[in-house]
Parts: structure tokens; C-alpha cells; sequence
């Protein structure tokens, strides 16, 4: 169904149902004067493992974060924002590598570890976005356990606000952007804090200087 469709059903069946008025202030956004350091900040406090790394050192950032990690299956997108020498670091650490999309479905739920880009990060709230747009996919930031983003220090934008912006600016929406911030969490049941049930119960987000 299209979306004009979609939203004239929904208005012919709210009928006459009185309609409130809603006024937003323009400067209803927080300002963030360091959004490199607030992002560090955030990213920890939603139990998330945050990194500093120059453009020629990240790959070696995600060697340590293999460390203790050998024979284990690691999947990488071939998105735009990764840095080079991603192979070699996972070849170090005694890892196995699958690219994503050749992997599919079967190897990204096989694999421990998934490297991705993100479209963008927000400061203010510790997140990454991440897209489904081809060549990255909902696999490798969703199924395995661990999930390792990169993130280009010029796609780190200061707050939610920022976000909007920037994605009312995009030529074509993907079929599905993810906001995520710091690992799954669920307390569905009991009210218990269970990590990983729905996604990665393992988070770590590298800003590439």
C-alpha cells in the first residue's frame, strides 16, 4: 500500500475528531559545544564500549577488541566510513572473515562478530544509525552476538535534531534505518535486565579522527 493511501484511510477514519494544533520552539534542541566528547560519554553510560582512533590506526582498534577471540567468525559490510586494513586485523587475531552481502543471511547468523559503518552518530544520545541500504544490510549490525561500528568523525552530528535534518536531506530513504543505542536490552520478563535477547549483547563504537 502506498503511504498517501495509507494516511488517507487513516484520516477518513478519524473523521471528525477534534485535531490539536502542536507548536515545537526552534531552539527546543540542546547545544552541544564538544560532540566528540559528549559522544564518548554517552556511548559509555548505555553500556557501550567507545574507542578514539586516527584514520590510520582503526583498523588496529578492532584487533584488540578480537583479542581472545581466535577461531571465531567475524562479518564485515563493505560499506562506505570502514577503514582499510580490516582483513589483516582479523586475519591477526586468528579470526575467520566473511564479507557481507556475499555471506548472506545463513553466514551473518553463524557469525560471533559484525563490523559496520554507521550513516551517522548522535552525540547527545550515544547512537549509531545504521542503514540497510545495500551493500550493508539488517544482518551484520542484528545477528551476531558482538557488534563493532566504525564511525567517521564527519558523520557525527551533535543531537537528535541534527539526526532529522540530515536524513530530511537524503535523496532515498532505506527501507529501514536502526538507532542504536548501547547493546539489546530487554526486562520483559520479571522485570529482570536481560542483555542481547533481541540484538548484540556486545557494543563497541570506534570514532575515526
Amino acid at each position: 500500500m502506498e503511504p498517501t493511501q495509507f494516511l488517507g484511510r487513516i484520516r477518513e477514519r478519524l473523521g471528525d475528531a477534534p485535531r490539536l494544533d502542536a507548536v515545537v520552539s526552534g531552539d527546543w534542541a540542546v547545544k552541544i559545544e564538544r560532540p566528540g566528547d559528549r559522544f564518548k560519554e554517552e556511548v559509555a553510560a548505555v553500556g557501550s564500549s567507545f574507542y578514539r582512533a586516527p584514520g590510520s590506526g582503526a583498523a588496529g582498534m578492532l584487533g584488540g577488541i578480537l583479542e581472545g577471540r581466535a577461531g571465531q567468525t567475524v562479518l564485515v559490510t563493505r560499506e562506505d566510513g570502514l577503514p582499510p586494513g580490516l582483513e589483516e586485523a582479523v586475519g591477526a587475531a586468528r579470526c575467520r572473515l566473511l564479507w557481507w552481502p556475499e555471506a548472506g543471511r545463513a553466514g551473518a547468523a553463524a557469525a560471533h562478530v559484525g563490523v559496520t559503518s554507521a550513516l551517522w552518530a548522535v552525540a547527545e544520545t550515544g547512537t549509531v544509525v545504521v542503514s540497510s541500504a545495500p551493500p550493508s544490510g539488517r544482518a551484520p549490525s542484528l545477528l551476531p552476538p558482538v557488534h563493532v561500528t566504525f564511525v567517521p568523525a564527519d558523520r557525527l552530528v551533535a543531537t537528535t535534531a541534527d539526526l532529522f535534518r540530515r536524513m530530511e536531506g537524503l535523496h532515498k530513504l532505506p527501507s529501514n534505518v536502526v538507532l542504536v543505542t548501547g547493546p539489546s536490552k530487554s526486562a520483559d520478563i520479571g522485570m529482570e535486565l536481560a542483555l542481547g535477547v533481541h540484538g548484540p549483547g556486545e557494543e563497541h563504537v570506534i570514532l575515526v579522527e
